[in-house]
């Protein structure tokens, strides 16, 4: 059984996913048109079968009384629904195994979308989406709505649907018995789903408290492992246990408030159940006294009434863990439903890069919350032009390159990539075209082949070796006892800094986009590799339009270009030696320069 990725696709473009509970159901229902049908005869026997039970009860017992001592009419007339009783249970047996077969083919495969079509969806949030929540979180919310909505339909199907069809048969055939037994039973079942309803209404706000701390405590335990690391450089166990520690007692103070609830309204819901027993008791002694019902009758109506109050209270229970699922499938919609803050538009087009233009227009963009950061802003960086980016930290540097990947939208204004508005295409197409090494690359826990084959998916293992020995990780690699199948660990954990830097290198000259974005790539490599690998990357610069953010003003010698970036502004644009002739920012940062690196200054580390 397989994912259909074509029709995950279609569901989770755009806004087609709803983000209320019931329409969702329903979208991933409607994909299986043949189990439901199985679903809805197993309902409507299911519902029959107390009712037509007992009433084959009433007939043999009716039976045995009025033929009592009379042995050829007893066979005769217990033999017609003895037949019929088995031939129910065995119907039974057969309506249960398709049923179940239906259960085999259902389940998993409406799992698997629902997983498909989450992950499709999530992937497609912004940069900014992903950096205000944990990772570990949004996982967690998929798996709570995969179970979630496994129980909500095995609760419907199973539970509550055949059971208020059961109530209402019941109540019709108690009614033909005698009315007072049939509306006894139905106005009792109403008035009892009632307020099992109303009870339910504050267990789904209890579950939904307890989903949201549930996800908290979730995060915040893969954040703290995660960074183990910080944690025992700066011998903070005990704080980072005590930060964990107060989100599992929040969890497990809304979990209590959540089950002492529960305890209550079950409480309630038994003596309701108690409630109608003893008044079809009442009601039959008084019957039987006074001869308004059968000995027959008198088994029939005792059957149902204890066989449906068990019924109903089982039912009050599912309600109630009903509404706990509901609250659970709630918060994790409403936390991976938001709205796509970057989306391509529904014309959007593939990017198609001849020349590597690029151009900001106007530019106008501001965190949320926060002042502009770039106002009016227009600069062009010609075709093939190789330009660094310097300044103090929290400049614009980072903020510009985003941009241009369109990790976030502009407020105003536009950016061209040869003539072409990157709003107006496709996001993939846009940053197939750009190659990104970033100063802290994440490597996924997969081989090393694989997180290098990442770079373009469709390259040779020859290809793979070739980037690795270009970037200088052939070396490091062939070192290993596994060699190119070596598990780098989460976040490439197993290798050390310089290490993941080559690989990151390496993927950017499998990749070979026509654009190429430098984040201070070297920066955790040693002197004499980064030697190796500063040749190698001049390569690769060539006839690409390449953009370098600098900590080491000595690496940018050679570049076309220099954008001095101050608070947002680009107060300086030239070459190395014409910025340092106008004595301004980037003379100030090239004599403050110790060894390559830039000092300390009390508006932030240089970079």
């Amino acid at each position: 059984m397989s994912i259909d990725l074509a029709k995950t696709q279609v569901v989770a473009e755009g806004k087609a996913i709803p983000k209320r509970l019931g329409p969702f159901i329903r979208m991933f229902l409607k994909r299986h048109p043949w189990s439901l049908m199985t679903f809805i005869i197993f309902i409507l026997f299911e519902a029959c079968l107390t009712p037509i039970n007992a009433y084959l009860l009433k007939m043999i017992v009716n039976g045995a009384a009025s033929t009592s001592g009379k042995a050829n009419l007893i066979l005769a007339t217990l033999l017609v629904p003895a037949i019929i009783y088995v031939c129910v249970n065995l119907m039974l047996n057969v309506v249960y195994s398709l049923h179940r077969y239906a259960q085999l083919k259902f389940y998993p495969k409406i799992k698997s979308d629902i997983a498909g079509t989450m992950y499709h969806y999530l992937v497609q949030h912004s940069y900014h989406y992903f950096s205000e929540h944990f990772s570990g979180s949004l996982s967690k919310k998929i798996f709570d709505l995969l179970g979630g909505v496994e129980s909500l339909i095995q609760i419907f199907t199973h539970n509550l649907m055949p059971r208020s069809l059961s109530v209402v048969i019941s109540s019709i055939v108690l009614y033909l018995v005698h009315p007072f037994f049939g509306w006894m039973l139905f106005i009792w079942a109403l008035a009892y789903v009632g307020t099992s309803y109303l009870m339910a209404e504050k267990s789904e706000k209890l579950s939904y408290a307890l989903s949201e701390a549930g996800n908290a405590m979730s995060g915040k335990l893969v954040d703290s492992i995660v960074n183990i690391m910080s944690t025992k450089l700066f011998a903070n166990r005990k704080y980072e246990e005590n930060v964990v520690f107060q989100s599992i007692n929040n969890l497990m103070a809304k979990d209590r408030a959540l089950l002492w609830y529960l305890l209550k309204a079950y409480s309630i819901q038994g003596i309701w159940i108690a409630t109608l027993l003893a008044a079809m008791l009442t009601g039959l002694i008084y019957g039987r006294l006074h001869e308004l019902v059968t000995v027959g009758d008198f088994a029939l109506i005792i059957t149902i009434a204890f066989s449906i109050s068990g019924d109903i209270f089982n039912m009050g229970e599912q309600i109630l863990r009903f509404s706990k699922e509901v609250g659970n499938c709630r918060q994790a919609l409403n936390i991976i439903v938001e709205p796509h803050e970057i989306d391509d538009l529904p014309n959007a087009t593939a990017l198609k890069v001849t020349q590597g233009q690029i151009v900001f227009d106007n530019v106008q963009f501001q965190y949320p919350n926060a002042e502009a950061l770039f106002e009016n802003k227009t600069v062009t960086i010609l075709s093939g032009q190789k330009v660094g980016l310097v300044g103090h930290s929290g400049g614009g540097k980072t903020t510009f390159v985003n941009l241009i990947l369109r990790l976030f939208d502009v407020n105003q204004g536009r950016i061209l990539i040869d003539s072409q508005d990157i709003k107006r295409v496709t996001q993939d197409s846009l940053r197939e075209n750009i190659g990104m090494i970033p100063q802290d690359p994440s490597l996924f826990h997969r081989s090393l082949h694989e997180n290098i084959q990442f770079g373009r998916l469709d390259s040779t293992n020859e290809e793979v070796i070739e980037a690795a020995k270009r970037a200088h990780a052939h070396e490091f690699i062939v070192s290993l006892s596994k060699g190119y199948d070596a598990l780098v660990g989460e976040r490439g954990v197993k290798l050390s800094g310089g290490q993941r830097q080559r690989i990151a290198i390496a993927r950017a000259f499998l990749k070979n986009a026509p654009i190429l974005i430098l984040d201070e790539a070297t920066s955790q490599l040693d002197s004499i590799t980064e030697k190796y690998i500063q040749e190698s990357l001049w390569e690769l610069m060539q006839n690409k339009t390449t953009i370098v953010i600098a900590h080491r003003l000595s690496t940018l010698l050679h570049m076309d270009r220099i954008l001095v970036f101050d608070k947002g502004k680009i107060v300086e644009d030239g070459t190395h030696q014409e910025l340092l002739a106008k004595k301004g920012l980037y003379s100030e940062l090239w004599q403050s320069q110790v060894g390559g690196f830039l000092l300390d200054t009390d508006d932030g580390i240089l970079i």
